[in-house]
């Protein structure tokens, strides 16, 4: 031991290179790189666009994908879930541990109310009613079964309650010991637009225990779609050849008709209006019922799928109502699925960064005019490492889609049977504040 120490005394006097060399690795034993955030994109009219690049300064392809999860979650801890909904959206699984090896032992029954065969066309069968499909077959728990016979009302475990139409069961007659959910996928403009009279939220107080919509923080999330972090990258390198192929129907995209809308209700004047203006400085492919050449080029509304729309570098998520956390299937599945850029006009930006992937999509809110907006379109349209930035996310998160429409699987009732195994079981009731923080579209929307 005192040779070798000997020798290595010589060798640091004689040889500056060594010692040069240990400072080096030295240094990277000590020192931790930090990423940097660098815009990489600015429009002429000085908007910012939504992509942020994350350089990487000596980081491994793990540790950086790491930074880029933990930079996503950041911007969730605020949020406050069930323990459902921090399964989904948060990533904690250990909720779920706590209570599910007691609950598993009973088998929960539950009724959906007065609409069941209405509802099972879609979220048990996907609108193809000659197929037999198990609601629980992709479900993380098994314990549930699901009825629309009325007359198991008395005796159910949970009673879901669609509130589209206005109609509700007779509180006179129900189980203390039930759980009444109240079930809306459509905003809250639009949470009653089935309904003769839209019921005043004070006649609905103290009876419904659990919300179920497509907001994160309600007791069963029922969201369209969601956005979730990868355990590892897909790539180990990244390129412009290799980035591309994790962009769906990339060989396929049209560059001469750069952005398609599928629409149907033509009644919302907020967006059609901005749809003409947009027409006015590019080319835009309108299918569905308000389109004027397109009218039958997709196959039935919501039962099958466009296969059309793979084609577009864009797609516009232009919804029915400004609401927060509203976000439909137009982003999920017509945009990201089918390798597009969404558009959006629906929540804010920063509602929007929260939901969607990182750096994935144009929102109109940041553009002062509509030809800007298509001046932009028309700039990344032109540059393959422009466009392809906006699907750097798909080498570190993926999108579910869970709503049911064109031919994707729905996990409504699956989400009813985690929540009674995975909830807490104090009793819970909404008041009137309560369902107004749901269902009120003065506090929740934009004009």
């Amino acid at each position: 031991m005192r040779y070798f120490c000997t020798i290595l005394k010589r060798l640091l006097f004689f040889n500056p290179f060594i010692i040069i060399l240990l400072l080096f690795l030295l240094l990277l034993v000590v020192y931790k790189p930090e990423i940097k955030l660098q815009y990489i994109y600015k429009s002429d009219n000085n908007n910012i666009m939504n992509y942020v690049r994350i350089e990487n300064y000596g980081l491994s392809d793990y540790e950086y994908h790491k930074r880029i999860i933990d930079l996503y979650n950041e911007k969730r801890k605020k949020w406050r879930t069930s323990n459902l909904g921090s399964i989904m959206f948060l990533n904690n699984s250990g909720e779920a541990s706590q209570h599910i090896e007691i609950r598993q032992e009973r088998t929960f029954v539950v009724l959906i109310w007065k609409y069941w065969k209405w509802l099972e066309s879609r979220h048990v069968n996907g609108f193809n009613d000659t197929r037999e499909s198990d609601p629980l077959s992709d479900c993380s728990v098994k314990n549930c079964k699901f009825t629309g016979n009325d007359d198991e009302f008395p005796t159910a475990d949970a009673v879901v309650v669609h509130i589209q139409k206005g109609v509700f069961p007779n509180v006179k007659q129900r189980n203390r010991n039930q759980r009444w959910i109240f079930l809306s996928d459509e905003s809250p403009v639009n949470s009653f637009s089935m309904a003769k009279t839209r019921p005043k939220l004070s006649e609905l107080a103290y009876i419904f225990n659990w919300s179920m919509t497509y907001r994160s923080d309600s007791d069963v999330p029922v969201p369209y779609g969601r956005t979730i972090p990868l355990q590892k990258p897909i790539l180990s390198a990244i390129t412009e050849d290799s980035l591309s192929t994790l962009v769906p129907y990339w060989n396929i995209k049209n560059w001469d008709v750069l952005v398609a809308i599928l629409i149907s209700n033509c009644g919302v004047s907020r967006r059609m209006d901005y749809l003409n203006q947009l027409e006015e400085h590019m080319a835009v492919d309108v299918y569905g019922k308000c389109s004027s050449n397109h009218k039958k080029s997709c196959p039935g509304h919501f039962r099958a799928d466009c296969k059309l729309m793979s084609k577009y570098l864009f797609y516009l998520v232009f919804e029915n109502s400004q609401c927060d956390e509203y976000l439909t299937e137009k982003s999920f599945f017509h945009a990201y699925k089918k390798g597009a850029i969404p558009v959006i006009m629906g929540p804010s930006v920063e509602v929007c960064e929260e939901l969607l992937p990182p750096d994935s999509f144009l929102h109109v809110d940041n553009y002062d005019s509509v030809q800007k907006l298509a001046d932009d379109m028309i700039k990344i349209s032109r540059d393959d490492k422009l466009i392809l930035s906006f699907h750097r996310w798909r080498n570190d998160f993926r999108i579910a889609n869970e709503h049911g429409y064109f031919g994707s699987k729905s996990y409504h009732l699956c989400r009813v049977c985690e929540a009674l195994n995975y909830n807490d079981e104090e009793k819970k009731v909404y008041d009137e504040n309560s369902l107004s923080l749901f269902l009120d579209p003065k506090l929740l929307c934009r004009e």
